[in-house]
C-alpha cells in the first residue's frame, strides 16, 4: 500500500513536485509527462485540471486550448475555451505534436485517466483551475484516492468546499506576492496544511511565518538548481518545478555533502 498523502506532506527535507509532470521534456499535462516525473523520482506529480462542456475533468492549464493542442488546426480561428468543448471533442486533439514531433498523438487525458497512471507510480497534486468541490469529491471517493493525493488551488473558498466535503483531504492554498498575517489567517480558515506560494516573495520571514502555523512551504516554479539550493537552506518544505531530475540530483547531492 503507498503512502498517505499526509505522510508524504509531512516527511522530512525538501519535496521535488514535478510541474505539470516533467514539462521540460515532454509537453506538460500529458501522461508522457507524468510518467517522465515518476522516473525521475519525483515526490509528487502536479496537473491542471478544468471542466469540459459536459462537466467531466480534464488535465489542462490554460483555459484555452490553442498553446498546447492543435485545436487550431482541427477546428480553424483560435480561442478554442475548453469549458466549450466535450470530452469527445478534447480526445479528438492532439497534444503532444506542439512539443515535438516525438509525441505526437499524445492525448488531453481525463483527470481521471491522468491519476490512474500517476498513483501507479508516485503521488498525485491536483491543483483546481475550474470546477466544483463536489465532482472532485466523487472522483475521490470513487476511486479510493481521497487520502492519497493532495489537492491545492488559487481559489481558497474552493479548499473550504473540499474541506467540508472530505475531511481527510490534504490540501494547499496556492499565493503570490507578499504573503502577509492577514493571508495566512485566512489561509488556516481552509483547513490547508501547505501554502503554495512564488518563489520570488518567499524569505526567512516568510518561512518563518508559515512554519509559526504549523504549516508546510511549497515553492513554484524553480527550474535553476542554485536557486532550488538557495530555497532549501531558506527552510522551504517543497519546490515545484519543470525540471525534476536536475533539481532532485542539486538537492541530493547537497544532502550527501551535509552528511
Amino acid at each position: 500500500m503507498r503512502a498517505l498523502a499526509r505522510a508524504v506532506v509531512a516527511r522530512e527535507g525538501v519535496l521535488v513536485i514535478a510541474h505539470r509532470g516533467a514539462s521540460a521534456e515532454a509537453p506538460e499535462n500529458t501522461l508522457h509527462a507524468f510518467r517522465r516525473g515518476i522516473d525521475a523520482g519525483a515526490d509528487l506529480i502536479e496537473l491542471d485540471y478544468r471542466h469540459a462542456k459536459d462537466g467531466r475533468p480534464h488535465v489542462c492549464h490554460d483555459a484555452t486550448l490553442d498553446r498546447t493542442t492543435d485545436a487550431v488546426r482541427h477546428w480553424g480561428a483560435s480561442k478554442h475555451a475548453i469549458a466549450e468543448r466535450t470530452s469527445g471533442e478534447l480526445r479528438a486533439l492532439d497534444a503532444g505534436g506542439w512539443f515535438h514531433p516525438t509525441f505526437r498523438g499524445a492525448t488531453l487525458p481525463s483527470l481521471a485517466e491522468a491519476l490512474r497512471v500517476i498513483q501507479d507510480g508516485g503521488m498525485a497534486l491536483i491543483e483546481r483551475k475550474t470546477g466544483d468541490a463536489q465532482t472532485l469529491a466523487k472522483l475521490l471517493v470513487d476511486r479510493g484516492l481521497v487520502e492519497r493525493v493532495v489537492v491545492q488551488a488559487f481559489d481558497w473558498r474552493f479548499l473550504a468546499a473540499c474541506r467540508k466535503e472530505l475531511p481527510g483531504l490534504s490540501l494547499g492554498a496556492l499565493g503570490s506576492k507578499e504573503l502577509t498575517p492577514e493571508r495566512l489567517a485566512q489561509i488556516g480558515q481552509t483547513g490547508a496544511g501547505v501554502v503554495g506560494w512564488n518563489h520570488e516573495y518567499v524569505d526567512a520571514r516568510c518561512v518563518a511565518r508559515v512554519h509559526g502555523k504549523g504549516l508546510k512551504l511549497w515553492v513554484y516554479t524553480v527550474d535553476d538548481p542554485a536557486r532550488a539550493l538557495a530555497l532549501r537552506a531558506l527552510g522551504v518544505d517543497g519546490i515545484i518545478t519543470n525540471r525534476p531530475a536536475a533539481i532532485r540530483k542539486a538537492l541530493d547531492a547537497a544532502a550527501g555533502e551535509q552528511r
